[in-house]
């Protein structure tokens, strides 16, 4: 997955490998966070890997708390799994059309393949 930022004056909501994939750590920050007197809430969907921070804008950029998140990591994606996942997924998709051509072709005969396609 790609980091995902949504952000509006009062709320910040980032999505990301890291945030799913480091509960724990995530938690912790998030306790921290929570000390701040102009955040008002934060949610955590773990499984979603996305944590969203609703804030008093008067009293704290949204910046201010991007830059935060980004220091402890929450920016960071998986890009070299995704690649290799697709590549994965490319090659099976791939393989399995030419596994069904052969298989067509064993059943049916060439021939009449020919003609089919023809």
């Amino acid at each position: 997955m790609s980091t995902y930022i949504h952000q509006t004056e009062s709320r910040l909501r980032v999505r990301s490998d890291y945030i799913l994939d480091n509960a724990e750590q995530v938690r912790s920050l998030i306790a921290e966070l929570e000390q701040i007197p102009a955040i008002t809430d934060i949610r955590h969907r773990k499984f979603a890997g996305s944590v969203t921070i609703r804030f008093n804008h008067q009293e704290v950029e949204a910046e201010s708390l991007l830059e935060m998140l980004e220091s402890h990591g929450w920016l960071r994606s998986r890009q070299r799994s995704d690649f290799v996942g697709n590549a994965v997924r490319n090659g099976s998709r791939t393989l399995l059309k030419g596994i069904t051509v052969m298989a067509v072709k064993q059943i049916v005969g060439g021939n009449l393949l020919r003609t089919i396609s023809a």
